[in-house]
């Protein structure tokens, strides 16, 4: 059986009762080794690096979800109870703030990010599920309606002021941006935030979509009587729904914002929201911006399905997305390097056609966009199993790294070497590793090589 990655309720548990420290590693300076010593490209020994814990425990990191680093080299870190932590460059853990938010499942407090000014104006960015009024109780395991009443709910970006002595001015609350949620059926929520260099915001929404009555295989429930959460073409197929998307937007001094050209579609495209940047992802839950190029890198998880079905459509499997330019990376309808579903009628049990990657259509009654989607682009690097043998074997959990970029002007003493220079690091939680992966100028992976890494689980 697969282990369900992160994002599944029965991680979701162990998550819970872990001690997670965040932690960077960073090599050894001047005061450690006697004189700096050249780094074998394809295989940095451990000695070379120094992994520095942070903050470690649930006293001090609660459920961690994401962190952000400070110009002071201090570092915010969000726990899902809705705690915002700062933890010094003395590692020094201190709260920062509390945010009241409904954290059924997944929800909760995700993402922070920090304003690319923040120098000047002491912005920072957190997503999070805001406590509305909502009906009690929590969904049955089948997904029936038959004792529960699903409601609507939001998941929500907004801006803060960090004050001076590292506190959150929760009065300073600016709403930037509201993403649908149906609430009381898990599962993924996304949440990541990040920057490119023309101060354009990202942030990464998932397919919010139930997955524990497709068999494993693509959750495109459409029967009238089934709740909607059982059907991600309405979210991520969706070209009228901020879910399973990534959204770039330009925010303004006042929190308002505006749109950046190059988006998937044109501001005034009917059925549309012109903030989608890319869309077709189901749980794109980490993910960075190399600013040096624009290009977005993406850890996307798949589905369950142990093995491939002539009715169903391909095993699940994982995936890291290099996005260079809007488009649509293919969930609901292919996964992987375009492998396609086979559109199944839940209501008879029997399934049509395969779904065609190259020209998608949703035919949801859901489905509040356009019909004729753009075409899916084929995942950068797909695993499941030891497809990857540089990978390993084990539950697939993938998490979106950033991209190392060296700075000669930099007197750092733990910079990591020049020959790492436009490397991109992936992480993966269920495996506990993570992976140095060099790429040529087009994104064509080179090598794949180890890092030293002590084993905890990586979240962000």
């Amino acid at each position: 059986m697969r282990t369900r990655p992160l994002g599944h309720r029965r991680v979701r548990t162990l998550l819970t009762a872990l001690t997670c420290a965040a932690a960077l590693a960073l090599p050894l300076g001047p005061a450690a080794t006697a004189a700096p010593a050249p780094v074998d490209r394809a295989n940095a020994a451990a000695e070379d690096f120094q992994q520095v814990t942070l903050a470690k425990g649930v006293a001090e990191t609660g459920e961690p979800m994401t962190l952000a680093v400070l110009p002071d080299r201090s570092v915010l870190h969000t726990s899902r109870d809705g705690t915002l932590r700062r933890t010094d460059a003395a590692g020094t853990t201190t709260v920062a703030g509390r945010l009241d938010v409904y954290s059924h499942d997944e929800e909760g407090l995700q993402g922070v990010a920090v304003d690319p000014g923040f120098a000047s104006n002491r912005f920072v960015y957190l997503y999070y599920a805001p406590k509305l009024s909502t009906p009690s109780g929590d969904a049955p395991s089948d997904g029936s309606a038959a004792d529960f009443t699903p409601f609507d709910g939001v998941n929500r970006l907004s801006r803060f002021v960090l004050r001076p002595d590292g506190t959150l001015d929760t009065a300073s609350e600016r709403k930037i941006l509201d993403v649908p949620a149906s609430r009381g059926l898990c599962c993924h929520v996304g949440g990541d935030i990040d920057f490119d260099a023309d101060g354009n915001l990202y942030l990464s929404t998932g397919d919010d979509t139930n997955p524990f009555a497709s068999d494993g295989y693509t959750p495109i429930d459409e029967r009238a009587s089934r709740n909607p959460a059982y059907d991600a073409q309405r979210s991520a197929g969706n070209t009228n729904d901020l879910r399973g998307k990534i959204l770039r937007i330009r925010v303004q001094a006042d929190g308002s914002y505006s749109i950046p050209p190059g988006n998937l579609f044109p501001p005034g495209t009917d059925r549309t929201r012109p903030e989608i940047y890319a869309m077709g992802f189901r749980n794109p839950f980490r993910m960075s911006v190399d600013r040096a190029t624009g290009t977005v890198y993406v850890g996307d998880y798949g589905p369950d399905a142990g093995t491939a079905s002539p009715s169903r459509g391909p095993a699940g499997q994982v995936e890291f997305n290099r996005v260079t330019r809007a488009g649509n990376y293919g969930w609901p309808y292919c996964t992987g390097r375009n492998d396609a579903y086979v559109d199944h009628d839940f209501a008879s049990g029997s399934s049509g056609a395969r779904f065609d990657c190259s020209a998608p259509r949703n035919t949801s009654p859901r489905n509040t966009g356009l019909t004729d989607l753009p075409p899916a682009q084929p995942a950068w690097i797909p695993y499941d199993g030891g497809s990857v043998p540089e990978f390993g074997t084990g539950s697939e959990s993938p998490m979106g790294g950033p991209v190392y970029r060296y700075d000669a002007d930099s007197a750092s003493d733990v910079k990591f070497p020049e020959e790492y220079d436009g490397d991109f690091f992936a992480g993966e939680f269920g495996r506990r590793w993570i992976k140095r992966i060099e790429t040529g100028g087009d994104g064509t992976v080179q090598t794949i090589n180890a890092f030293p890494w002590n084993g905890t689980q990586v979240m962000d």
